[in-house]
C-alpha cells in the first residue's frame, strides 16, 4: 500500500467504509456463475414461453375488455416475460452482446405473438367499449416508470438470491403485459392513441426494469472484471436512458396534474356568481385540447332560484386569469323555487330529474346489458365440452344446451355438468340435452338378479337421459346365450327378473318399460363364447317412444 493511498482511506468517512464492508459481503455470497447460467436458462425463447405469452396475452384482453382486475391479476401469475428482461439486465451488466441478442430476440418474439394474439381477440369480439382499466394503462406518466423501477429491482434482487421470483415476476408482468394488452386493442380497434400511449408504457417499462437489473447487477459485482472505461460507458448509457424516459413521462405527469387542478378550482369557482342565490351544481364536465391553443371547455347546469346575467363571461374571465389561458365556461342555469310547496316546485324538481334522469336511465340500460352479456358468455363458456346447439334467453335467464358427441364422455358426464352449472347458476334455468348415443347397459354379477349400487345409480343416469331426450317408453332387453333359453323366456327366468329390476328403476322417473328377450349366440370359439357370456349379464336399455312421436 502507498503512503499516499492510507491517509486517502483514513480520510473516507466511516459510514462510506461501512457500505462498502457490507457491499463486499453480499457479493461474496452471491454465486455469480450459478445466476449468469440461470438468467440464459430463463430467458431463452422456447415453445413454453411463446405458449404462456399468449396464455397470458388472452386472460390480459379478456379482463381489460370486462374491466375485471381479478382476470388481470391472473394473466399477470402465468407471464413468462420476467426472464428475458432478467437476461437482458445481466447481459448489460457483463456486456454479454451474445446473451444480449438472445434475450431481444425472446422480447420480439413474446411482444409479437401477444400483440397478435390481443388483436384477433379484439377483432372478434363484440365487445370494444374502451374500459376503466384500458383507459389506464393509455396515458403513462411518471408514477408509471417508477413502478417499473422498483419492479426491475426486485426482480433483479430476487434472481441474484435466488428467492421469490415467481411473486417478483408477477409484479414485472403487472408493468408490461396489461400495455401489451391495451396496444393489441387500439389497433384492432382504430384507437391509434390509445394503442401509441399504451406501447410507449410498454417500452418505457421494459427498459426501465432492463437498466433496474442492470444497475443492482453491478452493485452485486457481476461485470467488475471489466475496465473503468466500460464501467462509465454503461454508466453514462443508464442515466442517459432513464433521463429520456423521464422527460416525457414526467410531462405527462404535469398534465395529469395540472387538468386535476383545474377541474378542482373550476369546481369551487362555478357557484360564485351565485352567491346571494341558494344555488347547486348538477351536471359538471371539463373538457381540454388535445393539442394547440384550443380552450378550456366547462360546462355545467346550476340550479338556481334566479337567473344571474354575466355568470359565465364573469367565470371564463376568472378561471383564465387564474390558469392563464383561455378557457370557455357555458353554464345552463335552470331557474327553481325553494318553496317546496309550491307547484312550481314541483316542476322544478321534474326539471332537475330531466337533465340527469336520461343519462341515470341509459347508464343503468348499458349496465344492465352489459352484465347480461357477460352472464351469458361465462354460461357459454362452462361447457366444457362439444356443442350441437345452444339456445340462451338471458331475458328469461334460461339456457339449453344440446351436446354433441365426444370422445371419451359418457352420457352421466352431461348429467353432472348440468348439476354442476345449476348450482353456479342458481337463478337460471339450465339444461343439458346428451347427444343421442346408444345406451350403456346395466350389470348384473353372476347369478345375481338385484342391482348392485352401483348399478342403480347407473339406472338414475339413464332415467335422466331419457328424461332430456324426452323419452317416455324403452324396450328393457335381456339378452340370451341359447334358442333353448329364448323359447322360455318368462318371469321365472334370471334374464327376466333382472328386466324387471331395471324397469322398476327406470319407472321411478315416470318411464314405462317393455321386457323383452334376444338372442345372442355364443359362436364357436372360446372367445366368441366368454364374450357372450359375459353380454348374458347386461340388460340393454333402447328407447320406443319420445314426446314428440305421434
Amino acid at each position: 500500500m502507498s503512503t499516499t493511498e492510507a491517509p486517502r482511506r483514513e480520510k473516507q468517512p466511516s459510514w462510506r467504509r461501512r457500505l462498502r464492508v457490507a457491499r463486499w459481503r453480499g457479493i461474496r455470497e452471491i454465486h455469480h456463475k450459478d445466476v449468469v447460467d440461470h438468467a440464459h436458462e430463463e430467458g431463452a425463447l422456447t415453445g413454453r414461453y411463446i405458449f404462456m405469452n399468449v396464455m397470458s396475452c388472452g386472460i390480459a384482453i379478456l379482463g381489460l375488455l370486462l374491466s375485471s382486475p381479478a382476470v388481470i391479476i391472473g394473466a399477470m401469475l402465468i407471464s413468462p416475460l420476467m426472464g428475458p428482461i432478467m437476461l437482458m439486465g445481466f447481459s448489460l451488466a457483463i456486456l454479454d452482446l451474445a446473451a444480449l441478442r438472445q434475450a431481444v430476440v425472446s422480447l420480439a418474439v413474446g411482444t409479437g405473438v401477444a400483440l397478435a394474439t390481443a388483436f384477433l381477440i379484439v377483432f372478434v369480439s363484440p365487445l370494444t367499449e374502451i374500459t376503466t382499466e384500458i383507459l389506464a394503462r393509455a396515458r403513462p406518466n411518471f408514477f408509471d416508470l417508477l413502478v417499473a423501477v422498483f419492479s426491475g429491482l426486485a426482480g433483479g434482487y430476487a434472481v441474484i438470491h435466488r428467492k421469490g421470483e415467481t411473486i417478483v415476476g408477477v409484479a414485472i408482468a403487472t408493468a408490461l403485459m396489461p400495455p401489451l394488452a391495451v396496444t393489441g386493442f387500439g389497433l384492432a380497434s382504430g384507437e391509434f392513441e390509445i394503442a401509441g400511449g399504451a406501447f410507449f408504457l410498454f417500452m418505457t417499462n421494459l427498459l426501465a426494469i432492463a437498466l433496474s437489473v442492470t444497475i443492482l447487477a453491478r452493485f452485486y459485482g457481476f461485470g467488475e472484471r471489466h475496465s473503468p472505461q466500460h464501467a462509465r460507458w454503461q454508466n453514462a448509457l443508464i442515466v442517459s436512458v432513464f433521463l429520456a424516459l423521464s422527460i416525457p413521462l414526467g410531462l405527462s405527469l404535469r398534465d395529469i396534474a395540472y387538468e386535476a387542478r383545474v377541474r378542482d378550482v373550476a369546481g369551487d369557482a362555478l357557484l360564485v356568481p351565485f352567491e346571494a342565490a341558494d344555488a347547486r351544481v348538477t351536471d359538471f364536465d371539463v373538457t381540454f385540447p388535445r393539442t394547440g391553443p384550443d380552450r378550456i371547455k366547462v360546462r355545467a347546469t346550476v340550479l338556481t332560484p334566479q337567473r344571474v346575467p354575466g355568470a359565465e363571461a364573469s367565470l371564463s374571465a376568472q378561471l383564465s386569469e387564474r390558469f392563464g389561458r383561455q378557457v370557455n365556461v357555458v353554464v345552463d342555469q335552470v331557474i327553481i323555487d325553494n318553496d317546496l310547496g309550491s307547484e312550481s316546485a314541483r316542476l322544478a324538481a321534474v326539471a332537475e330529474s330531466s337533465f340527469g334522469a336520461p343519462m341515470r336511465a341509459q347508464i343503468a340500460q348499458l349496465e344492465s346489458l352489459s352484465v347480461e352479456r357477460r352472464t351469458t358468455r361465462e354460461i357459454r363458456a362452462a361447457f366444457p365440452y362439444a356443442l350441437a346447439a345452444a339456445e340462451i334467453d338471458p331475458v328469461e335467464r334460461r339456457a339449453v344446451f344440446s351436446a354433441a358427441p365426444t370422445e371419451g364422455v359418457g352420457l352421466a358426464a352431461f348429467r353432472r355438468l348440468e348439476e354442476g352449472m345449476a348450482r353456479n347458476y342458481p337463478d337460471w334455468a339450465l339444461e343439458v340435452l346428451p347427444p343421442r348415443t346408444e345406451l350403456p347397459p346395466i350389470l348384473f354379477a353372476d347369478g345375481a338378479d338385484t342391482l348392485a349400487p352401483e348399478e342403480i345409480a347407473r339406472a338414475a343416469d339413464l332415467a335422466w337421459v331419457l328424461q332430456r331426450w324426452g323419452v317416455t317408453q324403452v324396450e328393457v332387453i335381456a339378452f340370451l346365450p341359447t334358442a333353448a333359453a329364448a323359447s322360455g323366456f318368462n318371469e321365472n327366468t334370471i334374464g327376466y327378473r333382472r328386466a324387471a329390476a331395471v324397469s322398476a328403476e327406470l319407472a321411478k322417473a315416470g318411464i314405462t318399460a317393455v321386457i323383452d328377450g334376444e338372442l345372442r349366440a355364443g359362436g364357436a370359439t372360446a372367445a366368441e363364447r366368454e364374450a357372450a357370456a359375459r353380454r348374458a349379464n347386461q340388460i340393454a336399455v333402447r328407447p320406443v317412444a319420445a314426446l314428440s312421436d305421434p
